[in-house]
């Protein structure tokens, strides 16, 4: 398969992938429903008053402090200030493990479309598809024609950042 034909299999993807999310949303609307309603229910959310789902949202919160372990340092003024303060970028304590970047499912399932493999796949299936790939479409393959590099180029960044995301992703 040429670059050009693989990345014009990329951009289709993708659009397709916005289409069916349109669609969902449409279709969603349309009944009536709230997109986050799903949600509520999937985590027994739903019949919990604005107080009470604050409470459980901070009760969570501890326990995942708690299980990070002690942060060295002075402790926050509240729970909820320190969520804002991480969220805004501030720094964290130094006894603080990495932070880990929320991935959405959406860039997810374009990450193994990406790397041709079905969404939810192991990752030495991942790992096998990007490096067979990377082999295929390595820019120092693609030397004769500047634009078939420059496509090799944008094409093998890419597949490197859906390896990424899907990595990052396994190790957590």
């Amino acid at each position: 398969m040429s670059i050009g034909k693989r990345l014009f299999n990329m951009a289709r993807s993708e659009l397709n992938s916005l289409l069916d999310r349109a669609a969902e949303a449409e279709r969603r609307s349309k009944a009536g429903r709230d997109p986050d309603e799903d949600l509520y229910r999937r985590f027994s959310l739903d019949e919990l008053s604005d107080e009470e789902l604050e409470a459980e949202i901070e009760r969570r919160y501890r326990a995942r402090q708690a299980a990070r372990g002690p942060a060295k340092g002075p402790p926050p003024r509240s729970s909820a200030g320190a969520r804002q303060a991480h969220r805004a970028g501030s720094a964290r304590p130094s006894g603080a493990g990495p932070a880990h970047r929320h991935v959405p499912a959406d860039e997810l399932r374009l990450a193994y479309a990406a790397l041709e493999v079905p969404y939810g796949a192991d990752f030495a299936t991942v790992r096998k598809s990007y490096r067979t790939l990377m082999r295929k479409y390595h820019p120092d393959r693609h030397t004769g024609s500047a634009d078939k590099q420059k496509a090799a180029t944008e094409l093998a960044q890419k597949l490197t950042h859906a390896y990424d995301l899907i990595e990052k992703r396994s190790r957590t």
